[in-house]
């Protein structure tokens, strides 16, 4: 296991396991709250709040990456792919 890998893993499982004892679907609600304030605040709060939700699901994805398969892999990469996408066009307007 790569250096980055382990250190990273190391320094999320005080989080991970803080996220492990709530209900399961904080995580969600979480997510879409932050989705829709990032799409629907104005640019100044919105595009950060996106940043954070990019910050997020990389985190987890790049946590998540060796125990999963390549249709999941390539939807996580879809949904940083369109979250930034948000982020760049909430930037161009």
């Amino acid at each position: 296991m790569p250096k980055s890998r382990s250190r990273v893993e190391r320094l999320s499982a005080a989080a991970l396991l803080w996220l492990s004892g709530r209900p399961k679907v904080l995580l969600p609600v979480v997510t879409v709250v932050l989705l829709v304030v990032g799409l629907a605040a104005p640019a100044d709060v919105g595009v950060p709040v996106l940043l954070f939700l990019v910050l997020l699901v990389g985190w987890l994805s790049w946590l998540s990456w060796p125990a999963i398969d390549g249709t999941a892999r390539l939807l996580r990469l879809a949904t940083l792919g369109l979250l930034l996408a948000a982020v760049a066009g909430r930037l161009s307007v």
